[in-house]
């Protein structure tokens, strides 16, 4: 009996050490964000990319994974990425499958960690005007600087992220191993005095690296053919790299096992903790949303430019007819969509530019139908709608000449669009159901009002009923006639000749006292 109980002790004490050992396994699990960038980096993209951020720091993820496969984009749009990126406690990982190229390589080198898949590319982060043309010091100074300061803040060579973007240095690599960029005038006094060099990269060349360059170059950290296998060579690692203004500098980060021995061989094996491993991390994959792909597509420059164009021609045809109809609706129609995808967009004060636009349009509309002619309301409208379509686009591409041309690539298509509808809508079968093709001829008994029937208040005296500012009414022979002035203004109640009659025109003056 005491043999029993013995065994029923042991037995549930061994099913307890099971379940404590289930629970911490299970706590013990990591939770891995995979964040894709697989597409042209834009604005979409980028918020995007803030939006998988927070989702993963709510969800208090162990590591976010950026799987990368992207030929570039847009620099503004990648600078805030890698701003998310650097602002984010999450330790962060690049996954560069296939291509990291411009932005992309950019955004990669802003991450804690990069590895790339066999037969990668990462590199190539000149910027490029709309046409493709290469852009101005200016740019390429501002590029160089967001780059390298990237590369120093993950202590990767920022010669090697460099030589990415400006192709006037040549990288070497010395005798030691070192690897260093020069300017030519440099590599030429190094030259005369021996010094023996490996050229990597020249003059003329930007730097493009593949899998096996990179990590013999030691830019990247690893290689890995899919996520499992990635995952399989981290862990999440505490490193306490001293005191810093009286404040312990403890960084979290992912370190691979030939990663965490470097940092215990140079800050010692107590400053480097392993925390847990991501091999059997739980995954949880931030999916680009319907909504996110509706963004990413109104807010491309070449379906802006069609939206806002399709807009306009809307207006302007709603303007040319009475009433408000069809066209008026489809014109409000893509003009909202054009705003309300950059507003998606996170572009900076949207909702005043669009406001600005309405403003814009109000004001032309009241010069063309209260206003007679087109004077300062109408200017002034249609200046405040190029503003702030200019500003939108400015914002999207972060390029005044973009701007530009996308703003003129508008107007031209508006304006073609314009007068197409002009010659081809009236002929079109639809526009028949709208308007009246019967012709009243003579012919078939249609006649206008007789012009002699008013030939006989030629000479006639009357009262004008209304004021003439030309056209009112006056009163000859006790019947009330439309007519207009010759001259100036004539107040109410003054007496008035009829000076000349053309069809059913008459035309008066105002009589001497």
């Amino acid at each position: 009996m005491k043999n029993q109980k013995n065994l029923l002790c042991c037995a549930l004490l061994l099913i307890g050490c099971l379940f404590m050992r289930s629970g911490l396994s299970a706590e013990d699990n990591a939770l891995v964000y995979v964040i894709d960038i697989r597409s042209e980096i834009g604005g979409g993209v980028s918020t995007y990319i803030k939006k998988g951020i927070q989702k993963a720091e709510q969800a208090n993820a162990d590591a976010i994974i950026f799987d990368v496969d992207t030929p570039g984009g847009k620099v503004d749009s990648a600078v805030r990425i890698i701003r998310s990126i650097q602002e984010t406690q999450i330790p962060t990982i690049a996954f560069v499958n296939r291509q990291a190229i411009s932005a992309g390589a950019m955004i990669s080198a802003s991450c804690d960690q990069i590895v790339m898949t066999s037969g990668a590319t990462i590199g190539d982060s000149a910027p490029v005007d709309a046409q493709g043309n290469e852009a101005g010091e200016k740019i390429v100074s501002y590029i160089r600087g967001i780059i390298r300061s990237t590369a120093e803040r993950q202590d990767r060579n920022p010669d090697i992220a460099e030589a990415m973007v400006d192709k006037r240095v040549f990288l070497v690599r010395l005798e030691n191993g070192d690897i260093i960029k020069l300017r030519p005038e440099e590599y030429l006094n190094e030259q005369e005095v021996g010094t023996q060099m490996e050229i990597l990269c020249g003059e003329g060349e930007l730097l493009n690296l593949t899998t096996r360059q990179a990590l013999e170059y030691g830019f990247v950290d690893a290689q890995a053919e899919n996520l499992n296998e990635l995952l399989a060579q981290y862990q999440i690692v505490e490193i306490d790299e001293g005191y810093r203004d009286d404040k312990s500098d403890v960084i979290i980060m992912p370190l691979t096992e030939k990663g965490i021995g470097r940092k215990q061989e140079k800050l010692g094996v107590n400053q480097v903790s392993p925390i847990k491993s991501l091999e059997k991390a739980q995954i949880t994959k931030f999916v680009v949303t319907l909504a996110d792909r509706t963004v990413f597509f109104l807010t491309s420059p070449y379906i802006s430019a069609l939206l806002l164009s399709l807009g306009g021609l809307g207006l302007l045809v709603e303007i040319r007819t009475p009433g408000f109809g069809i066209p008026g609706f489809l014109g409000l129609l893509f003009i909202g969509l054009f705003f309300g995808g950059h507003m998606l967009n996170e572009v900076p004060n949207a909702y005043i530019v669009a406001l600005i636009f309405v403003v814009g349009l109000a004001l032309i509309v009241l010069e063309v139908f209260v206003i007679p002619g087109f004077g300062v309301a109408g200017i002034l409208g249609l200046i405040l709608m190029l503003a702030s379509v200019f500003y939108t686009f400015f914002q999207s591409t972060d390029n005044v000449s973009t701007a530009l041309l996308w703003l003129s690539i508008s107007i031209i298509l508006t304006s073609v669009l314009a007068i197409l509808a002009t010659v081809f809508l009236p002929k079109s079968a639809p526009f028949q159901h709208f308007a009246l093709s019967t012709v009243m001829s003579t012919e078939e008994g249609y006649h206008s009002a007789g012009s002699l029937d008013f030939q006989s208040y030629l000479g006639k005296t009357g009262v004008a009923l209304t004021p003439l500012r030309p056209a009112g009414t006056v009163k000859i022979d006790n019947k009330r006639l439309d007519v207009v002035t010759v001259g100036d203004f004539i107040a109410q109640n003054t007496p008035v000749k009829v000076l000349e009659v053309e069809g059913s025109k008459i035309s008066v003056e105002a009589l001497e006292e």
